[in-house]
């Protein structure tokens, strides 16, 4: 019976670890895809980063306890990496200058980091950091909401409707995560186990689902090739009318050159 959690979160992280690695799939499909602009390598990180963390905590490698509530490093290496691509790439998407694109994935990854401390202090150092993480998340949901949309209704329909499938879909789901922090590491209010099986439903859903969106709206994207339509758009150009060069057009005899020929009324 002892043994049955542990059991448990490897079929749990095995799950998450299969899922988040289906995500690499479309973002390799971009990557073969001939299309430019598109920064998918690190789209491709996101999924691949992820995965191979589950794929480590379903062997058991790398949990550490802090004051008795087992928590597992290579999570919060995962968040430190993924988390500021997923700020950082819809910040891209929606045209934002490098300076916020930066800005904003430096304040994702302090968060991630104070929110690591809160976790292995003891109080009162602990509440400091987890209110410390909860402002670097105000901060970033400031940019999310308050800059990234004056960015993005200068790009084109298409981009600025995926930049804001992008911006929701990290804003409005990563407002669960400070409170299962709260109720599990924080407080201790609910198990390890439920708190994993939690966190790795979240994880699947911030991440697989992102990198879809984006193949999904992949036509924003410029294909690359000559006689490619620019922005992915299939859009065809009508042939000029116009007369051809009076030095290219063979002539037969008694036959009038096109510019000779009176326009017909």
């Amino acid at each position: 019976m002892s043994e049955s959690p542990i059991d448990l979160m490897t079929v749990v992280y095995s799950i998450g670890a299969f899922a988040l690695l289906v995500g690499t799939i479309p973002a390799i499909r971009l990557l073969g895809g001939g299309y430019r602009g598109g920064r998918f390598g690190f789209l491709l990180a996101i999924p691949a980063v992820a995965g191979i963390s589950y794929v480590s905590m379903a062997f058991g490698g790398g949990e550490v306890l802090f004051q008795g509530y087992p928590v597992p490093i290579e999570r919060y290496a995962d968040w430190l990496i993924t988390t500021p691509i997923l700020v950082g790439y819809a910040a891209y998407i929606a045209g934002m200058s490098r300076t916020w694109i930066i800005g904003a994935a430096v304040a994702d990854a302090l968060m991630i980091v104070f929110g690591g401390v809160a976790v292995a202090l003891a109080p009162p150092g602990q509440w400091i950091g987890f209110a410390a993480s909860a402002l670097c998340h105000l901060s970033l949901l400031g940019v999310l909401y308050g800059i990234l949309p004056s960015y993005a209704q200068e790009q084109p329909s298409e981009r600025r409707r995926l930049a804001r499938i992008l911006q929701n879909h990290v804003g409005l789901l990563w407002l669960a995560y400070p409170i299962v922090w709260l109720f599990g590491p924080g407080l201790q209010a609910i198990s390890a186990t439920a708190v994993g099986i939690v966190i790795t439903f979240m994880d699947v859903v911030a991440k697989t689902p992102y990198v879809y969106f984006v193949y999904r709206a992949r036509n924003v994207f410029e294909k690359a090739g000559p006689g490619a339509p620019a922005q992915g758009t299939a859009a065809r150009e009508t042939p000029a009318q116009g007369p051809p060069a009076r030095g290219n057009v063979q002539t037969r005899p008694g036959v009038a050159e096109p510019s000779e020929v009176p326009a017909r009324t």
